[in-house]
């Protein structure tokens, strides 16, 4: 009798920590998609930039 209740107790802990590890999994997955989507609006918002510096570099070597 005793061995079935450690042997419960066990599988309840060990089904405690695959459950806790799935949330943190989660939860580790869904920052690091936050991250890599501000990465790309980052990545967007300097390629603009290069774009606008060039198109004004340009401009300033037509007139002299």
């Amino acid at each position: 009798m005793k061995t079935a209740k450690y042997r419960k107790r066990c599988f309840d802990q060990i089904e405690g920590i695959v459950a806790e590890n799935k949330a943190l999994c989660e939860e580790k997955t869904t920052e690091m998609s936050a991250q890599e989507e501000r990465l790309l609006d980052l990545n967007r918002w300097l390629a603009d930039k290069d774009r606008e510096r060039r198109g004004q570099s340009c401009i300033l070597s037509s007139c002299m």
